[in-house]
């Protein structure tokens, strides 16, 4: 699911304010918060406690931005208002609740009081900290729970769906292996990789639609638009059943010998379930394209197991 940012108390925090020391074009409510209305909705739902807030936010030091979503395709759930995420007259929360549904506000914290209670650059010695937060969309915390509850048993419903279909279309086979699927593509050479085994693999990562959301290899990087410069591109290192890796990486690395080349299908359970990764959406199964450039043994893990695993064939 989706980040909320939850403001407990003592996060945003203002000190007395009076009219020589607010920003230009900003007023002060009765309330203490300094804010500018930069996009009025008198019609839209009054902001209440208990609402979460879908929308768009940035913060900036002074002039420079340090954190926005703007730029995200689509609102996002930001905020939810609570009386714990309240800290004094004048905070965050305080101005939010002056806001409806629709509106876009500006809000100004001076710097000597957010370092009171906020991490700053030590460079940042005077003038504000600004939040600007746009609520696109107000709904009572409680529906917007048990909105994104349906919304993801229908992923995971859906899920199991999709797999079936990509193999019947693509012609693989059903069986599966400790939950994922497997094609071998070349055989390898010498044992199996087992747990605590440390592993080179040069990797191609899917989605079912075949979008390229990373990979070890440089010329794919480059014809996907993924290439990144500073980033090495060799392959992955790491070892069996240390948890570096998701669990369906590992349990495919386990069927594959020196040499050995594979297709594997891994279902979300086995990589990052409901999480929202940016381009892996939750319940998103993955498609690894797989090569194993070596195999050694490491140091042995505490209470790790070692396995028989089994080579798969597929139809």
């Amino acid at each position: 699911m989706k980040k909320i940012f939850l403001f407990i108390a003592g996060f945003v925090a203002m000190g007395s304010v009076n009219a020589q020391n607010i920003p230009e074009g900003y007023s002060v409510s009765d309330t203490k918060v300094i804010y500018k209305v930069l996009k009025s909705n008198p019609l839209g739902k009054q902001i209440k406690e208990g609402d979460m807030i879908i929308g768009r936010y940035s913060i900036a030091f002074n002039d420079s931005v340090v954190m926005q979503t703007y730029s995200a395709p689509n609102p996002e759930p930001c905020f939810v208002v609570t009386k714990q995420s309240k800290a004094f007259e004048g905070d965050l929360m305080e101005g939010i609740l002056s806001m409806k549904a629709g509106e876009e506000y500006s809000f100004a914290f001076p710097v000597d009081s957010m370092r009171k209670v906020q991490n700053l650059p030590k460079n940042l010695t005077k003038g504000f900290v600004f939040y600007t937060v746009k609520a696109e969309e107000v709904m009572p915390y409680n529906d917007f729970m048990k909105k994104q509850r349906e919304m993801m048993d229908s992923l995971m419903l859906a899920e199991k769906n999709i797999i079936m279909d990509y193999l019947h279309e693509n012609h693989w086979s059903d069986i599966n292996r400790e939950g994922i699927y497997y094609k071998e593509i070349q055989e390898g050479e010498g044992r199996l990789a087992d747990t605590s085994d440390v592993v080179k693999i040069h990797y191609i990562g899917q989605l079912l639609d075949g979008t390229v959301f990373d990979t070890s290899i440089d010329t794919v990087a480059k014809a996907n638009n993924l290439y990144t410069p500073q980033r090495p591109y060799e392959p992955l290192e790491f070892q069996i059943g240390a948890g570096r890796m998701i669990k369906g990486f590992e349990i495919a690395a386990r069927q594959m010998k020196k040499g050995g080349k594979a297709v594997v299908i891994i279902p979300s359970a086995l990589a990052y379930g409901d999480r929202d990764m940016g381009v892996i959406k939750p319940y998103s199964p993955l498609m690894f394209t797989l090569e194993m450039v070596s195999i050694e043994e490491g140091e042995p893990l505490h209470n790790a197991k070692k396995t028989t695993p089994i080579q798969i064939k597929n139809k």
